[in-house]
């Protein structure tokens, strides 16, 4: 075939581009292409889903700044400023820390050096607050500053913590009916028993686990 032959010129040009003659790219190739770039377009938008992780971290501040409240409002000062509030800012720049199980025991300490009721306002007060700081530092130990969270990894946590605290309501109004006097020997021994079983159960569930 040589430069000045019409025929082969016109067929040349009649190739349509994109086809395999053409040199381009094979039109099946493209649709491929096309179908996992779609693919990766709905794979991303299911990934991004959720609320932002960082929002377990303030929910760690408001929490851990209505704990340290409680004492404060008992009257313990020195040991709430000095011990319980670095513990609680700890806990929010390290929830996967040994921090928030300090909280807890600390502000559990404090509490109780405030003397009074056992079922007083601050103690009954401090118990929620105690149980969502350790929930919430659960959640944001498991997940980067950066990224997302689930609602529904939320709300079964949400589901756990609402009947963990009406098995806590049930508990106290048991107490609160309780007789106030001397306890006599027979109730010491059931409880006891009670407390054994507790404990027997707790391993047999975590073995199961």
């Amino acid at each position: 075939m040589t430069e000045s032959d019409p025929a082969a010129r016109r067929q040349e040009l009649s190739v349509p581009p994109g086809s395999v003659e053409s040199g381009g790219p094979p039109r099946a190739r493209v649709g491929h292409s096309r179908g996992v770039a779609a693919s990766n377009a709905r794979d991303a938008l299911v990934v991004g889903r959720g609320v932002p992780a960082y929002l377990l971290r303030v929910t760690i501040l408001v929490v851990g700044a209505a704990i340290v409240s409680v004492p404060l409002h008992a009257g313990v000062t020195v040991g709430t400023l000095v011990v319980l509030l670095p513990a609680v800012l700890a806990s929010a720049y390290a929830p996967a820390s040994p921090a928030p199980a300090g909280v807890v025991v600390v502000a559990a300490v404090l509490v109780t050096l405030g003397g009074g009721d056992p079922l007083r306002a601050e103690v009954l007060v401090l118990i929620p607050l105690v149980h969502l700081f350790h929930v919430a530092c659960g959640l944001a130990g498991v997940m980067p500053a950066r990224g997302r969270v689930h609602v529904s990894a939320v709300w079964v946590a949400a589901r756990r913590f609402l009947l963990v605290q009406a098995a806590m309501a049930v508990l106290v109004c048991i107490a609160a009916l309780l007789p106030t006097g001397p306890t006599a020997q027979v109730v010491e021994a059931v409880a006891l028993v009670g407390l054994a079983g507790v404990a027997v159960l707790v391993i047999q569930l975590q073995r199961v686990r």
